[in-house]
């Protein structure tokens, strides 16, 4: 190989994920079919990037959307925290949150509050405070006793899919991406079955998509899910040709020998690696007097 500076480029640009993002465009246009995809694969295959331009897609058509990241990132009583985290990216008026919250809530100290229309969804106390409800769920402590009893976890879960329902219906649709969902934990896994993939499935959230990332799918039985859920099991790796074309793009000659030599070196196709070695190729540059 000669020595030439490369420019960097993505790894969104490296691999080929049109059948997938074909995938996802046919969901955003027939909700009555699937709203589901779950996709494992395992690292550096591309999940992220793959996430990251079915959103894009979503931005350029003004459709909603909300981005979780488990990774590194815990959300203990998720009922709330999760639910309201979802909520604020949504960038919806968490109206049935509020009320859910209300008995329970240190803003408000009267007996006779309650939620009302007030230029928008506010809380409404009987001394004449306001307290807007997206104040009023933030500001809830995760840490409140009364989140551990059944009855709460049960009525913040309704209240979610109340929300989550009527932000659907107002928008014409809402997409939730999951990523890195190996970091799930048992507690945000079994409320994310129960108050989002779950009603999905059964068709009682509707025009509501859902797609996850991981090394690994939701903890399901498969034949149970595949009529309402595209369950892709791997992302493809890249192929020698993949790395001549990929080469020529960003203006590089090399032999097919070479070619090799780097799918070797990214450990036979990752994207992630190739990424890393695409970006050092002919890193050396000569110098010239």
């Amino acid at each position: 190989m000669g020595s030439q500076v490369v420019k960097s480029v993505p790894v969104s640009e490296i691999v080929d994920f049109e059948p997938e993002l074909e995938l996802f465009r046919d969901m955003l246009v027939d909700l009555s079919e699937r709203c589901l995809m779950f996709i494992q694969a395992p690292g550096g295959r591309g999940k992220t990037c793959l996430l990251r331009l079915m959103r894009r897609r979503c931005e350029e058509e003004g459709i909603p959307c909300c981005w979780v990241d488990f990774r590194g990132e815990s959300y203990d009583n998720p009922h709330l925290t999760l639910a309201r985290e979802i909520c604020d990216q949504l960038g919806l008026v968490p109206r049935h949150l509020a009320e859910a919250l209300l008995p329970f809530s240190p803003l408000v100290t009267e007996v006779s509050a309650e939620v009302q229309e007030v230029s928008g969804s506010r809380i409404i106390t009987a001394g004449g405070n306001v307290i807007e409800c997206q104040q009023a769920v933030m500001t809830f402590s995760a840490t409140n006793e009364n989140l551990r009893q059944r009855y709460v976890r049960e009525r913040l879960k309704r209240a979610f899919a109340a929300d989550l329902a009527n932000l659907a219906a107002d928008k014409g649709t809402a997409v939730c991406f999951l990523d890195h969902f190996e970091d799930v934990s048992d507690e945000e896994e079994s409320w994310l079955l129960e108050a989002l993939l779950g009603p999905v499935r059964e068709n009682e959230l509707k025009r509501v998509i859902v797609v996850t990332g991981g090394r690994r799918w939701p903890k399901i039985d498969d034949w149970e899910w595949e009529d309402s859920t595209h369950l892709i099991n791997s992302l493809p790796p890249m192929s020698v040709e993949h790395i001549k074309v990929y080469a020529k793009r960003v203006q590089v000659e090399i032999s097919h020998e070479e070619a090799e030599f780097c799918w070797r070196a990214c450990r036979g196709g990752i994207p992630y690696f190739m990424g890393m070695v695409v970006k050092n190729l002919r890193a050396k540059v000569e110098v010239r007097p």
